[in-house]
């Protein structure tokens, strides 16, 4: 695999090579052969073949696999998701964001009941919370089953660490399994029916007056099109791009709020507070409470907390293309740590950064936004001007959606990066000042980032303050 962006030129200046490999990177993602302006005849070859290993540990088929497989029905589908969770009747609706705050702060409040009084694993909060949130918005019959299920905290819990625990193995040599067994996606029996538990509402039974829990992984027996054994028809072709990269984001980015002594970090807990709030009420418009200048010394805005977040931890750090039997990998971590995004401190959390980047085409955008709910012309210039500063961004390194994602694109209104604001935001709000890291060593000193292995921080614990 050649990892395109690591070598450089001769004679040229740090700033001119750095925006020589961002230009590459950005190439290699847009599916330029090579890092150059020459397009790749077969897009979806070029995206699934570097993720075969996908379809044998997770069991999946979805365009990440699938080599002949178009996109525009996943991402139909996966908008029509977002519309309904934000209570969007169209891509030109603002929507409505009270039940999905709602039910991050109750998902919250479950964990904290039932899990230790004094010790909290992060990790496994933070997963507990984003999981159910998606399994409640991306399938039909999961509030119902989540909510009559006996097992569903430990099934959610399981699932979330059990899909952690395959993507680390799923990337480990022959030499790092030591011996042991590559994961396959036929064994993980246990998986299959905890997630059928979480995710059927009905089913059919030999026998009347079961539940979900009680059936056997053998009788599926299901009336949905869900199946675990089904690669077509695996709850994991959706999960995982909704859930897998985005607890790694919201986790790291509560913890360079709350726990890395930064100076702004009580105006950055206020600022994503406030956000909380304004989406409880009946009258906020979702875009402007996520875009809207604080009150802080500062003026940063919910938004900016995010970027930086995605910035120092993107949600998929390198992007791999199979190009004429060669793979290649866009660094995108190595990108949005450049000097050209990030200035003299690129490896600092400071979300103050984003007000002197782009700051024309940022404030445009911001002007826009706060009215693309309104009339088709409203829409289209928000489209604009949201393509405008990405492109702009994108010059500088910054990439954290890898140029297209469903979850970004004007028409789901910058969905992933708002529930990421609002998970932390439940983090900030329900942990208060009340707790602390039981080991202070844990995480790197100030001004170095936090690991981004997937592995790191599993056992990370918080304790209550004396």
């Amino acid at each position: 695999m050649i990892p395109m962006g690591d070598n450089t030129v001769e004679g040229m200046s740090k700033s001119d090579e750095e925006r020589r490999k961002a230009t590459m990177c950005s190439n290699i993602i847009q599916f330029k052969h090579a890092g150059n302006d020459s397009n790749y005849p077969n897009h979806q070859q070029a995206r699934a073949d570097p993720n075969q290993k996908l379809k044998e540990v997770f069991g999946i088929d979805s365009i990440f696999t699938n080599k002949t497989d178009k996109k525009t029905p996943f991402v139909e589908k996966v908008e029509k998701l977002m519309w309904e969770a934000m209570k969007a009747n169209s891509f030109r609706d603002d929507g409505d964001w009270r039940d999905l705050r709602n039910q991050a702060i109750v998902f919250f409040d479950e964990y904290m009941k039932k899990s230790d009084t004094e010790l909290i694993n992060l990790a496994e909060l933070t997963q507990f919370i984003i999981l159910k949130q998606s399994l409640w918005y991306l399938f039909e019959g999961a509030q119902e089953a989540l909510e009559t299920s006996k097992t569903q905290f430990d099934d959610v819990k399981f699932i979330g660490r059990r899909i952690n625990e395959l993507w680390i193995q799923s990337k480990m040599t022959e030499a790092e399994l030591d011996g042991a067994k590559p994961p396959i996606w036929s064994d993980e029996k246990d998986l299959h029916a905890a997630l059928r538990r979480v995710t059927i509402s009905k089913k059919t039974f030999d026998m009347p007056g079961m539940f979900p829990e009680d059936v056997t992984d053998d009788k599926p027996g299901d009336t949905t099109t869900l199946d675990p054994t089904k690669p077509t028809e695996n709850p994991m072709n959706l999960l995982l791009p909704a859930y897998e990269t985005m607890w790694r984001v919201v986790m790291r980015c509560f913890l360079e709020i709350k726990h890395r002594g930064a100076p702004n970090r009580s105006d950055w807990t206020a600022i994503l507070r406030g956000y909380l709030e304004d989406l409880g009420d009946p009258n906020c418009k979702p875009n402007d409470a996520f875009h809207k200048s604080s009150a802080t010394a500062s003026s940063v805005r919910p938004v900016e907390i995010v970027k930086e977040a995605l910035r120092l931890y993107p949600p998929t750090r390198r992007v791999h293309r199979m190009y004429y039997d060669e793979q290649v990998a866009a660094n995108i971590e190595e990108c949005h740590r450049f000097e050209i995004l990030g200035g003299q401190d690129p490896l600092t959390f400071r979300p103050e950064r984003w007000q002197n980047i782009c700051t024309a085409q940022r404030q445009e955008f911001y002007d826009k936004a706060a009215l693309s709910a309104s009339i088709q012309k409203d829409w289209l210039n928000y489209r604009t001007a949201k393509d405008t500063l990405k492109n702009e961004e994108a010059k500088l390194g910054y990439m954290p959606f890898a140029h297209y994602c469903a979850a970004d694109h004007p028409k789901t209104k910058e969905f992933a990066s708002k529930m990421i604001a609002l998970v932390v935001a439940v983090l900030c709000n329900g942990l208060k000042d009340e707790w602390e890291l039981v080991d202070p060593t844990s995480l790197p000193l100030t001004g170095v980032p936090l690991d981004s292995d997937r592995a790191a921080y599993e056992g990370l614990k918080l304790k209550r303050k004396a």
